[in-house]
């Protein structure tokens, strides 16, 4: 291929995954804003204790969820990825065999919890949520296809859908005093029409008729052995803290640190919708050598730098009036776990980013020796510094983990000759210096200091040359024309 060839075609390629990551940003910020406001009302609802209550079963299932999961979906996409054909045989195999292993999984999670040493509204939820998350795996099941032909507008229409049931019917449920049961059941009502979206449209794309084959089966478990207990432990540690706190802690330091911790998972959208339109094209240009496959990754990083540094100063800065302002002035506390926890943000979206390289590159070994030793540490210094500094040392000890595991992350995908470059990394931290300084020396109400601090990173990084002006002005601007057009027609 020649050189005007590879940039014209990566050129369409650019402005073709602009348009799926603006859908899936823009849908995927429309599902985080509703998840946003049922946070903010359960825990104006609920305080700190009963949200601390829920925050831990929430983890703790969480737990049991991502084993089950076990990469599963990851090494069905693989696959699909490269090669399109055997996706409608990969589907119908695969899903009878996550179902049962869901369900098991899940049966023995909640035995296992009613046995812990948890408080009973702990147990409750554990109970009932266990519901919910056996329909969130019966979910993941299918989601490979909408990420293999670049839908993902669908999965993120039905999760908007079920988030706005959930928020309904907590809403409802608070209004008329019926209590923590009843919002528990709103998020498992909402997971539920979640679950039946996805099945209804993926009907559209392939058949759900399942196909018994013991041998795919094995060949499965046998393929994303390794990634899944990577992709496991990886977000294992990104909940075991709750699960520790509640353990070593009490439920008031769970819910203040679980409230904290909330705007990480919120904020963590822009990497699905970055990493999941990224994919299926960097899984085909590393399998056949495509040199398109270090410029993507390339402007992916670019991207997600520049979208976790405006996070990462705002949580930073104005940590007191976000937790008061949401949670409500019971949180207060809660805001030095805010605070602590900002870094988290830059070096989760970048660590997402190399993950996902290295599953596409196969190194499934170097995942999970690299997360599993992460785990270690982690649960080691927890167990540690939790009954001694509680939720702060919860916080720090997240942030220290996660700046961590980027360091074989980076390594391995330096190896493969796909490490991004740091020549934009300038051009943000200009932008993120103009922007602290805004938010810190603006007087009046913390809200006009934070839409000022805002705008001037806005202004700062697309007046400079770089990424960030180049993906708004040759990537998104055609993505967005493209889509209306596309609604006019």
């Amino acid at each position: 291929m020649h050189v005007s060839e590879l940039d014209a075609s990566s050129e369409r390629l650019t402005v073709r995954l602009a348009t799926n990551s603006l859908v899936q940003a823009g849908g995927s910020f429309l599902g985080s804003a509703i998840a946003f406001f049922t946070f903010v009302a359960i825990t104006r609802g609920l305080g700190p204790h009963a949200f601390g209550e829920l925050t831990a079963a929430t983890a703790y299932l969480f737990i049991p969820t991502v084993l089950a999961e076990a990469g599963l979906s990851a090494a069905v996409l693989r696959q699909i990825s490269a090669r399109p054909e055997e996706t409608d045989f990969a589907i119908r195999a695969s899903f009878p065999f996550r179902t049962l292993v869901s369900a098991g999984a899940i049966g023995l999670a909640v035995a296992v919890g009613l046995a812990a040493p948890f408080p009973h509204l702990t147990k409750v939820a554990i109970v009932i949520s266990s519901v919910g998350s056996l329909f969130t795996l019966m979910t993941l099941n299918l989601v490979p296809v909408f990420q293999a032909k670049l839908q993902m507008h669908w999965a993120v229409a039905s999760t908007i859908a079920g988030r706005l049931l959930t928020l309904v019917l907590t809403l409802g449920a608070l209004a008329v005093g019926l209590g923590f049961k009843s919002i528990v059941l709103a998020q498992v009502a909402g997971l539920a029409l979640i679950f039946v979206l996805h099945v209804v449209i993926v009907r559209r794309h392939v058949s759900l008729r399942p196909i018994v084959d013991v041998a795919y089966w094995r060949s499965l478990v046998a393929g994303s052995f390794a990634l899944g207990l990577a992709i496991a432990f990886s977000q294992i540690y990104f909940r075991i803290d709750a699960v520790l706190l509640a353990l070593l802690t009490n439920a008031y330091e769970v819910g203040l640190y679980g409230a904290a911790y909330k705007f990480l998972e919120i904020s963590y959208f822009v990497v699905t919708a970055i990493v999941t339109s990224a994919f299926p094209p960097l899984a085909r240009f590393v399998a056949t050598g495509d040199p398109r496959a270090r410029p993507l990754v390339q402007r992916a990083f670019d991207v997600l730098v520049a979208a976790a540094a405006p996070i990462t100063v705002g949580l930073a800065v104005f940590a007191v009036p976000i937790m008061v302002a949401t949670a409500g002035p019971e949180f207060r506390e809660g805001a030095d776990a805010l605070r602590i926890l900002s870094p988290y943000v830059l070096f989760s979206f970048v660590g997402g980013l190399f993950f996902h390289v290295l599953i596409v590159c196969g190194r499934d070994r170097v995942l999970l020796a690299s997360t599993s030793a992460i785990l270690g540490a982690n649960v080691a210094l927890n167990l540690v510094f939790i009954p001694l500094y509680g939720f702060r040392a919860a916080a720090t000890i997240s942030v220290l983990t996660e700046a961590l595991v980027l360091v074989p992350l980076a390594l391995t995908v330096r190896r493969r000759g796909l490490a991004p470059g740091l020549r934009y990394a300038p051009t943000v931290a200009a932008a993120a210096l103009a922007m602290a300084a805004v938010g810190l020396l603006t007087p009046g109400p913390a809200l006009v200091a934070m839409v000022a601090a805002g705008l001037v990173y806005a202004v700062v990084l697309l007046a400079l040359p770089g990424t960030a002006r180049d993906v708004v002005f040759r990537s998104l601007v055609p993505a967005a024309r493209r889509l209306v057009t596309g609604a006019a027609r």
